[in-house]
C-alpha cells in the first residue's frame, strides 16, 4: 500500500505569515537605520560661514601696495579692538550658533527684514555695542545672516615686541538636534601689536611708505 503523507497546511500558512513579518521587521529597520544616518550626515554637515560684510573698526588696513591680504586689521595694543563680520547659513534648515566665549564673540539678533541683516546696531568705530543688544546665541534661519561682534580677543595679554594673531571664532552649531564645535573663518587675520606706535600712526606710516 503506497502512504500519502499528509501537509498540514495551516502550519505552512503560519510559517509564510512568520516569513513576511520577519521580512517586513527588516525592512523597516534598515529604512530606519537609512534615515537615522541621514539625519546625522546632514546635521553634522551643517555649518555657517563669512557672510556678505565686515568692519574693521578703528583698526589700521594693509595698503594696497603691502603684501598680506590675509591681515583683516590692525591693532596696537592701546587701542580697544572692535570689529563685526556677518555670518551666514548655507543650510537649508536652521542652525543655532553659540559663542564659546561670549565676552569676545557675540551676536546681534536676526532682523525681521532681511534686508536689514546687514544693518549693525552700532557703528563699530563708536566701540562695542551695549551687551544687551548682543547674545551669545542666534538662531539662523537658512540663506540668512546673523553680525557677529568681536571685542579684545587679546584679553588681558600683552607683548612687549610682535604680533598676536587671531583668525578664528571658536563656535557650537545645533542643526537638527545635533550639537558640535566648529571653528568659524574671520574675515582675515586680526593682528594685535606689542609696538608703541598706535594703528593709527602704523597705518599712515604704511601709506607713506607706499606713496614714497
Amino acid at each position: 500500500m503506497t502512504r500519502v503523507a499528509r501537509v498540514d497546511s495551516a502550519g505552512v500558512g503560519r510559517s509564510r505569515g512568520r516569513g513576511r513579518r520577519a521580512a517586513w521587521i527588516v525592512s523597516v529597520f534598515l529604512v530606519l537605520v537609512a534615515g537615522v544616518a541621514a539625519w546625522q550626515v546632514a546635521a553634522r554637515t551643517a555649518r555657517v560661514e563669512p557672510g556678505s560684510f565686515y568692519s574693521t573698526g578703528t583698526g589700521a588696513r594693509l595698503p594696497d601696495c603691502v603684501p598680506g591680504d590675509a591681515i583683516w586689521a590692525m591693532f596696537g595694543t592701546d587701542e580697544g579692538v572692535v570689529l563685526a563680520q556677518a555670518v551666514r547659513n548655507p543650510s537649508p534648515w536652521p542652525v543655532t550658533v553659540s559663542s564659546t566665549d561670549p565676552h569676545v564673540f557675540r551676536f546681534e539678533p536676526i532682523a525681521e527684514d532681511e534686508l536689514d541683516d546687514v544693518v549693525l546696531v552700532n557703528d563699530p568705530l563708536d566701540g562695542e555695542p551695549d551687551r544687551s543688544q548682543t547674545s551669545a546665541r542666534v538662531v539662523i534661519p537658512p540663506g540668512r545672516e546673523a553680525a557677529l561682534w568681536i571685542v579684545d580677543p587679546q584679553r588681558e595679554r600683552t607683548i612687549s615686541s610682535g604680533w598676536m594673531m587671531f583668525d578664528v571664532a571658536e563656535l557650537k552649531l545645533r542643526a537638527l538636534g545635533v550639537e558640535r564645535r566648529f571653528s568659524l573663518p574671520l574675515a582675515g587675520t586680526i593682528a594685535v601689536g606689542g609696538a608703541d606706535l598706535t594703528t593709527r600712526q602704523l597705518g599712515r606710516d604704511l601709506q607713506e611708505a607706499c606713496d614714497a
